[in-house]
């Protein structure tokens, strides 16, 4: 079950004008793969945002103690991170990025696994601005408008949600990883198929043995990056990308996304539940630390 909800630009600014007892803060998680050089925060600060939005770093909330980036982060650095943006646990928050579906998943999906009871995902930010809704051009020097909070979440689903390192390698080296779990990458297919470089030069490129690919961008309509709306559009968009590819998601078993570094899998996993999917977790350290942490005869480059 996802931990947040989609929300169409029309029904955001519909739920601005209708809700009175509480906020609606939008929460901008825009982040750039390293390789482009731009700043997502200046962009922030100096281009454009939705109103009132305050701009969530998922490179500053995390894990500040694990060498891979950002991983999930522990209670306090999360609670510090969401009081300093001055965000209470009664706000509804609608996450977006610029890009359209890139950073936000996985930015909704971190907040939701703190138990934020109102988590929306703008599908998405293109939508909105095509469709003319308010901007604020104006320069910022802060990050939030609002002032500091005590924000207190008191529980992470981490354990629930996250698969750690550990029990990867067990399910590949037992060999029970496609018989009993989907395991999907949401990674280009010539990285996946270790054709490409990763955008990371120390990391090889190739794949966890047993992973099939399901690469991001052919789930996102192609111009705006948008989910499809309807469950059963979603459904049969990832149909349709897994037997181009060869190969099927069976319904009945759990399934594992994952991509480079724990953002991209979230797009994945988001489509995955939003089209129906009930037992969906995230390899948090994702290709990274697979590349990074295993032995390089674990490291697949041909499709099996």
């Amino acid at each position: 079950m996802s931990l947040y909800k989609l929300i169409t630009p029309k029904k955001f600014v519909e739920l601005v004008a209708k809700e009175t007892t509480r906020r609606v803060v939008p929460v901008d998680s825009t982040w750039y793969m390293p390789n482009l050089n731009k700043d997502a925060k200046a962009e922030f600060l100096n281009v454009e945002r939705i109103p009132h939005a305050v701009y969530f770093d998922i490179d500053e909330i995390k894990d500040t103690k694990s060498p891979y980036p950002h991983m999930v982060p522990d209670l306090d650095t999360f609670n510090k991170g969401m009081s300093k943006l001055g965000l209470k646990e009664n706000d509804i928050l609608v996450v977006y990025d610029r890009i359209g579906n890139f950073s936000a998943p996985r930015c909704a999906w971190t907040i939701g696994l703190f138990e934020h009871p109102n988590v929306y995902l703008l599908n998405n930010f293109n939508l909105y601005k095509e469709a003319g809704y308010p901007l604020d051009t104006s320069k910022k020097e802060n990050f939030s408008e609002y002032s500091t909070s005590d924000y207190k979440a008191g529980y992470s689903l981490g354990i629930d949600e996250v698969v750690p390192y550990e029990n990867m390698i067990s399910l590949v080296q037992s060999g029970d990883i496609r018989s009993k779990y989907n395991v999907v990458d949401a990674r280009a297919l010539d990285r996946f198929e270790g054709k490409v470089p990763e955008p990371r030069p120390e990391i090889p490129s190739g794949h966890v043995p047993g992973a099939n690919p399901l690469p991001f961008n052919e789930i996102l309509n192609q111009k705006t990056k948008a989910f499809p709306e309807s469950a059963e559009e979603m459904a049969t968009c990832i149909d349709q990308v897994t037997k181009k590819l060869g190969y099927t998601i069976d319904p009945k078993k759990p399934t594992i996304a994952m991509c480079g570094t724990g953002v991209t899998g979230t797009i994945i996993k988001t489509a995955l539940e939003h089209a129906g999917f009930k037992m969906v977790r995230l390899y948090d350290g994702s290709w990274t630390e697979w590349a990074l942490r295993s032995n390089p005869e674990l490291i697949a480059k041909n499709r099996d």
